[in-house]
This record gives C-alpha cells, structure tokens and sequence, in this order.
C-alpha cells in the first residue's frame, strides 16, 4: 500500500493507517498536495496547511469501478475535509472548478476533463479509456478560500496494457493539421525556473496559425508529469501560459523539482479543434 505523504512515524500515523486498511467498501485510497502559484505561474511547490505538513481536503472515489476498455465508465469523487464532512465551495480557476487528468501507466494515454459538480463536494464525469492496465486519476482543485490542491487516485482498468515501447525525445510533432515545435533550453536544470515555448504553425503550408483561440482563458495549457511509480503529486506539474491570448509562440514558466525524465502535454485551441501535443524530455 503507497503510504500518503501527510502520515507522520508515530502512534498515530500508524493507527491511521491500519484504518486505511480497512477501508470502506467503494472507496479509493488517494494521494493529495496543496499547491502553491507564485508569480512565475510555478505549480509544484508544496504549501501545507497543517503543522504537520498534511493537507486540509482530500479525495475520495465513491464508486471505484473496474473500466472496461473501450466503453464508457462513470467516475464519482468526493472532496472532503480531514475530518470527513463534505466541502462544498470551489473557486473556478481556469474556467472549471476541477480539472481531472486521466494518464496511463505508460503515459501513452492522456485525458484532459472537467468533471461536473454535483453539489456536496461531489464531481462527476463520464469517459472511456482506451486500453486495459493501470491508471491514476489526477484532480487539481481549489476549495474556497484555501490553496490549488492536486490529489491523485490510482485505478486499474480490465484487461492488460499494450507493450511498451521506449520514449523517444523529439522537438516536432504533427498532430492532425497543425505543426508544434517545441523550444527549450539546454541542458535543462532541476530547481532552475525555466521557460518552456511552443511554435505553432500550420502543418501543409508552415505559415503561422489564424484560428488560435484562448484555451480555459489563456493561451494554452500544460501538464508535466515526472516518469516515475507510483505518481505522487509531487510529480505534477500544472504550468500557466505568459500571456492570455494565443500567438505564434506560446511560453510557459515552469520547474523541473528533480532530475529525471518528465513528459510534457502541450494543449491549444484551434477553432473548436483541442490540440494535444506530447513531448519527453530529460531533465539533468
């Protein structure tokens, strides 16, 4: 059993964890750090609101269903305080309340949701996933008048994952009609804050894009996730673009916390089009 980071070496961090053990039938045990933003728009740092570092919310999955591949699976989570009752105010950020990332083990699967608030700290959405194997549910949230909280719920779809393959390091990718570039500095640095720039432009005729259109109010989204298992929050990443509005060259500031591999999910609006473009990149 992954032990959440908010359970401290004493008496009653280990009682805590025997309960957890013994946890309710249809409940799924989670993992959650605040988040703080600063000016930089850098979204990894931890900022507890207890004395011992823990968190003041965190998620539950109330139904826990087993996906089947392929067909369309209904996740119900709840919000709640550490004591257990319900929070029920949320504060938009980005233009949704919840923003639920869904990524495989592999990380070839990435969904980007907005899951719908039912009232009493509940959220609800309804997808499908594509393959079979391990998953973790990826909520970033912001309870009223308290700091954007990251919580994650690991899951396991039916049936087994396809083969691996190696990630391979590109700066180009041609996703549909629109051609992205991806720009960064090297070598990149853990702990340095960095700037990270996506060129856009149209695929057939490489002219710069006419249709770029804000995305959840700025020019663009991105998520960063550390090659690692289990994910902890720690290894998420949620960057905020420079500027509102879309141009040829979208920049985010973020920060690497660690060495490592880390894969980047690059979104955009063209028209009504969402444009998800992947990149792995090594960080020293």
């Amino acid at each position: 059993m992954m032990l959440p980071r908010f359970i401290q070496p004493t008496l009653l961090g280990l009682a805590m964890l025997l309960s957890g053990a013994i946890a309710t039938l249809g409940i799924a045990q989670q993992r959650q750090m605040p988040m703080l933003h600063d000016h930089h728009h850098l979204h990894h740092s931890p900022n507890p609101e207890h004395a011992d570092g823990s968190a003041t919310t965190h998620m539950e999955l109330l139904n826990a269903p087993a996906p089947t591949p392929q067909q369309p699976t209904t996740f119900t989570l709840a919000i709640r305080t550490h004591t257990g009752e319900a929070v029920t105010q949320f504060e938009r950020f980005q233009e949704a309340l919840m923003h639920l990332i869904i990524v495989s083990d592999d990380f070839q699967v990435f969904q980007h949701l907005h899951p719908r608030y039912l009232g009493e700290g509940q959220f609800q959405v309804t997808t499908t996933l594509p393959q079979g194997g391990g998953y973790t549910l990826i909520a970033d949230y912001k309870p009223a008048g308290a700091d954007e909280t990251v919580a994650m719920i690991p899951i396991a779809a039916e049936g087994t994952p396809p083969a691996s393959s190696t990630p391979t390091a590109q700066t180009t990718q041609v996703i549909g009609t629109t051609a992205v570039e991806l720009k960064l500095p090297q070598p990149l640095k853990a702990g340095s804050a960095v700037e990270v720039a996506f060129r856009l432009r149209d695929a057939a005729t490489q002219q710069p894009l006419r249709d770029l259109r804000p995305y959840l109010g700025e020019a663009g989204h991105l998520v960063i996730l550390r090659d690692t298992t289990p994910l902890e929050p720690a290894d998420y990443l949620h960057a905020h673009a420079v500027d509102h509005q879309p141009k040829e060259v979208i920049r985010f500031m973020t920060q690497f916390p660690v060495p490592g591999r880390y894969k980047l999910w690059g979104q955009f609006q063209r028209g009504e089009q969402i444009v998800t473009a992947p990149f792995w990149v090594t960080v020293n």
